[in-house]
This record gives structure tokens, C-alpha cells and sequence, in this order.
């Protein structure tokens, strides 16, 4: 018996920041949007306690508000299949945290046919580590690099400290990068 099942290969990278930060993903098909989030959560190793959203031209996927009701150009994540919309469109934002607003572009490459028992999603390639959750957006992020730069710095000790809360007790390193850490988290999402 055959475990093949067709996979999209996307290219996630967090926009406004130099150098980049990336992560090329192989997706199951056939998944909605609310587990896509969670592929995402995954692969850039997010905490998940934000909210979130797909931007399409002409439509939003997004978590219904408890006081509102979904608009009519919106759709539920949990009820919205991958297939149908990466047929159509094969740019769009993802963003999550509206405070910070880290948005994402997500590009989807091309189908592929992978041979994989068990079904989950997997990173292939990326590079650097994503900034930490609360840090300010974009412009947070660039100050936080400098101050984590530079051991002279007064807020040096501080920073790191806090970044702690993202890495379990590790130095943040803008550079960090490791496939196999994100392949295990990838591993529990099962599609």
C-alpha cells in the first residue's frame, strides 16, 4: 500500500526584515487553513497566542470575532481547504499578531508527491531565527538587534534575559537555524 499524497511546496518569509528570515515548507494537501496556521506556528516556532490572518485580494480567512460575525468577505480557517485557494492564488499575506503585525509572504511554489507514512508537514530549507514574540514589529525587532549586539550596551543583560521566554533558556541568536527542531515540531501536527 502506497503512502503517497501530493504536498505543496511553500516559501514563508517575514517581510519588512533584512536579512531574511524564511522557512520552505512542504504542506499536505487537502488541510484547511486553521491547520496551515499551525504549520506556520511550527516552522517559525511562533508561541501561537496572537491572532491571525490570510490576506487575499479580494478576501480575508480569518478567526470569526465573538462579538461579529464573519463578514461577507471572509472565511473561517477552520472550514477553508488550501487546495481550492492555492489553485488560485499563489502569493498571498499571512499575519499574525495584529500588534506587531508580523505579516508573511507565502508563495506557493509547486506540487510534489511525497512518500511519507504518518502525513505531516516538513521544512526542507529556511534560514535565521524569527524575532521574539512581543518585541515590537519590524522596527522592535531591528532596535532589539542592536542593543543584543552590543555587550556595552545597558539594556544588553535585560534583553537577552527576556528573550529567554522564546528560546527555553537559550541566548537568542538572530542566526539560529535548525531544521531538525523545526522538523520535530512540524512532526506533531498531523494531517
Amino acid at each position: 500500500m502506497s503512502n503517497e499524497r501530493e504536498y505543496y511546496q511553500v516559501k514563508i518569509t517575514l517581510n519588512d526584515i533584512k536579512p531574511a528570515i524564511w522557512r520552505r515548507v512542504l504542506v499536505p494537501s487537502g488541510i484547511t487553513f486553521h491547520k496551515f496556521h499551525k504549520v506556520i506556528q511550527a516552522a517559525f516556532d511562533w508561541q501561537d497566542y496572537h491572532l491571525f490572518s490570510f490576506q487575499f485580494p479580494d478576501f480575508l480567512i480569518k478567526e470569526p470575532d465573538m462579538e461579529f460575525q464573519l463578514h461577507e468577505d471572509e472565511r473561517h480557517p477552520k472550514r477553508t481547504k488550501i487546495d481550492t485557494v492555492f489553485n488560485q492564488h499563489k502569493t498571498f499575506i499571512y499575519e499574525y499578531d495584529f500588534g506587531d503585525s508580523w505579516q508573511h509572504k507565502v508563495v506557493v511554489e509547486k506540487i510534489v508527491i511525497v512518500d511519507e507514512e504518518k502525513h505531516t508537514p516538513i521544512c526542507i530549507d529556511g534560514a535565521k531565527n524569527r524575532p521574539p514574540e512581543d518585541v515590537g514589529g519590524p522596527d522592535g525587532y531591528e532596535e532589539f538587534r542592536k542593543v543584543i549586539s552590543d555587550p556595552t550596551h545597558e539594556d544588553y543583560n535585560f534583553m537577552l534575559l527576556w528573550a529567554e521566554k522564546d528560546t527555553g533558556g537559550r541566548k537568542f541568536d538572530p542566526n539560529y537555524f535548525y531544521l531538525n527542531e523545526i522538523n520535530r515540531k512540524l512532526n506533531r501536527i498531523k494531517c
